[in-house]
């Protein structure tokens, strides 16, 4: 078997929200809506099977979505379905008549990609944080019927708002039963379906061990990769057909043995074939590139992660592309965006899929928040868990006549070369602010004193520096709300399809025309400090490098 095959640039994913849509849902509808939205791509797509051992699809070793629902309560608190009230009888009641009619949603999606030459994996979520009632079918009976295999510990008392607090209802994998569970229904996703291999989601949700005990039990989870490789190399060359093992991992090494997954011995031993780094939430700060380098010599493939709920606007999945393929990477894969309609999907291949194609493109280049350690909640306590600590949000202090934070924002672009090239339309540096305002205004900087609500009424300025030059605050546009970014559509979830929308927001956004001269290609530095006469403190909440392009002849 040839280790040195080629995947595509692109990993698409999808977290089957067309079994929560209105039945009936048929094969035909898996086919034109899931499958067709990247026929026109040259992608690869990955499937999620389900969540908290709950599965939507037609598996032996799990449990069917729905099967226990007749003695539990749908009306119960469920993060996962609150917000689509009845999506669990709509999932199982879609589930058996494809099984049904079809074999499961499984076997079709399989088949049907198959069909079209596109590389298709099912995802397997290594645990789940969502906060659900176990009355809810959604919490599923693995869970219900086993307190004793969770990781917080039947009638213990944890401090509300904790890390442990938060993740204490998912699935400890120091027990040999949870880890013989779960190579059940992940082996079986890859020897009873004709697919390319599965990703082990280990970022939906981090967290697998209590936090005291996870870097020591490490090797438990390599073990579980060991015998799962195992089995998908038999599964391999019974089949003559490449067979690949998808890990997705927390954001950086450290973090993810820091959290029970020795990622460098998957890479060392060959035990995984695509790693994908990171949940998408912190991708500017995410260091790509150490990954690249552990897998340097080996068959592993490297992947960055974006998020959609984080980035959609196509500046910034232009500009994280880009910085990976400088490190090294092997490619992208997209992580909520699995609504976009085929148009889209297509667009945005052919432009994250090809490196120089994008180095005449605007990109805005960024900054990350991880977020506070607490108080945290399910899901978001997992999340933080497992992200590293990041350079903002910073809190400026008012009087404090020292250097003031350095944010530093790296920029993927050949600056030097463009210049020569008189490509440059414009580039901009903006600084967001965390701001309570009435009204929104775009003024000046000039008129800030008398004219802002929030704390820069107070500041009356900042002090500014881009790699060591002073910027002009006269010059600055403020705008104290009212100013729109690209998001992703709400409910997006439940909705195909959907586009990216404006959305105005409600902080403050300071913005600098600066000289193209005054940027480089690689790391920048923009020191900002409150004003001489400043007498109030905000937050700084985020920092943006934005380049855009004169249009191409």
């Amino acid at each position: 078997m040839n280790r040195n095959e080629p995947f595509p640039k692109i990993i698409f994913t999808d977290d089957g929200w067309i079994m929560a849509t209105q039945p009936p849902v048929t094969a035909h509808d898996l086919c034109e809506k899931i499958v067709g939205s990247y026929a026109d791509t040259a992608g690869a797509l990955g499937w999620s099977i389900g969540d908290h051992e709950v599965y939507q699809c037609e598996l032996e070793s799990g449990e069917h979505f729905g099967a226990s629902a007749a003695e539990l309560d749908g009306t119960k608190n469920s993060f996962v379905h609150s917000a689509t009230p009845g999506a669990e009888e709509r999932i199982a009641e879609n589930l058996q008549a494809l099984i049904a009619a079809d074999g499961g949603p499984l076997t079709v999606l399989a088949a049907d990609c198959r069909r079209r030459g596109i590389p298709f994996f099912p995802r397997v979520r290594m645990n789940s944080h969502y906060v659900i009632d176990p009355a809810h079918p959604g919490y599923g009976s693995f869970r219900r019927e086993r307190p004793d295999l969770l990781i917080g510990r039947p009638g213990e008392v944890l401090p509300q708002g904790s890390l442990e607090w938060a993740m204490r209802t998912g699935k400890d994998y120091a027990f040999a039963h949870v880890r013989q569970y779960m190579e059940r229904v992940i082996c079986e996703t890859f020897e009873q379906f004709d697919v390319d291999g599965v990703e082990l989601d280990f970022m939906r949700h981090p967290g697998w061990f209590r936090i005291e005990e996870a870097q020591a039990n490490a090797y438990l989870m390599t073990d579980l990769l060991r015998r799962v490789q195992a089995r998908l190399r038999r599964r391999e060359e019974q089949s003559d057909r490449r067979q690949w093992l998808i890990v997705r991992v927390p954001p950086t090494l450290p973090d993810s043995l820091r959290t029970g997954l020795d990622v460098v011995t998957w890479i060392d031993e060959d035990l995984v074939d695509i790693v994908v780094v990171g949940g998408g939430f912190v991708p500017f700060e995410t260091p790509v590139t150490s990954f690249v380098d552990a897998a340097q010599g080996t068959n592993c493939r490297i992947y960055g992660c974006i998020e959609a709920t984080r980035y959609i606007d196509e500046r910034h999945l232009r500009a994280l592309a880009s910085r990976w393929y400088e490190d090294g990477a092997d490619g992208v894969y997209l992580y909520n965006f699995y609504t976009m309609p085929r148009d889209w999907n297509e667009r945005i291949f052919k432009e994250l899929s090809d490196p120089e194609g994008m180095a005449r493109s605007d990109k805005i280049h960024g900054t990350d928040s991880a977020g506070p350690v607490s108080p945290v909640e399910g899901h978001s306590g997992a999340f933080r868990y497992a992200s590293p600590c990041t350079q903002l949000p910073v809190l400026l202090q008012p009087g404090f006549r020292g250097r003031g934070p350095v944010i530093k924002v790296r920029i993927a672009d050949d600056i030097e070369q463009a210049l020569e090239e008189d490509a440059l339309s414009q580039c901009i540096v903006a600084i967001r602010l965390a701001t309570e305002h009435s009204t929104s205004q775009d003024v000046t900087a000039a008129d800030v004193a008398p004219q802002v609500v929030g704390p820069l009424s107070e500041i009356g300025r900042l002090e500014v520096n881009l790699n060591g030059e002073s910027l002009t605050w006269e010059k600055a546009v403020v705008q104290v709300g009212g100013w729109s970014r690209q998001q992703i559509a709400p409910l997006f979830w439940a909705d195909y399809p959907t586009y990216p929308h404006l959305v105005e927001q409600d902080t403050t956004l300071v913005e600098f025309d600066v000289t193209a001269s005054s940027l480089r290609h690689g790391v920048n530095e923009v020191e900002i400090r409150v004003g001489e006469k400043g007498s109030g403190q905000l937050t700084v909440e985020g920092v943006e490098i934005t380049i855009a392009y004169k249009e191409q002849s």
